[in-house]
């Protein structure tokens, strides 16, 4: 699998794009996690997400503990419905679909 990108993409917004994979997952998460900490709101897009495997998705819950916890309103937008499928599997699927603050 190849790698993943975790870019600007405007005031407040992100873009992630490529391959979420258990490698991919550990060069993305650190910048996601000082962004999530010390932020109060932040959209993040996941409209290039070609692929994920359940790190991604375990990833993108974590997030959301990690908002909650830091009082960062998160909002994933943009969900591959692979990666939908993938949490609905887990029975995680509300917990990266819902954009609460």
């Amino acid at each position: 699998m190849t790698g993943a990108t975790f870019t600007p993409a405007g005031k407040g917004r992100w873009a992630l794009k490529g391959v979420l994979d258990f490698s991919s997952v550990a060069d993305v998460w650190p910048e996601l996690e000082k962004l999530l900490k010390t932020s109060t709101s932040m959209t993040v897009s996941l409209a290039g997400v070609r692929q994920s495997n359940s790190a991604g998705v375990v990833m993108l819950v974590e997030a959301r503990d990690l908002a909650r916890r830091s009082r960062c309103r998160l909002q994933l937008v943009d969900l591959p419905a692979g990666m939908v499928d993938l949490a609905r599997m887990s029975r995680c699927d509300k917990l990266i679909t819902q954009n609460a603050a």
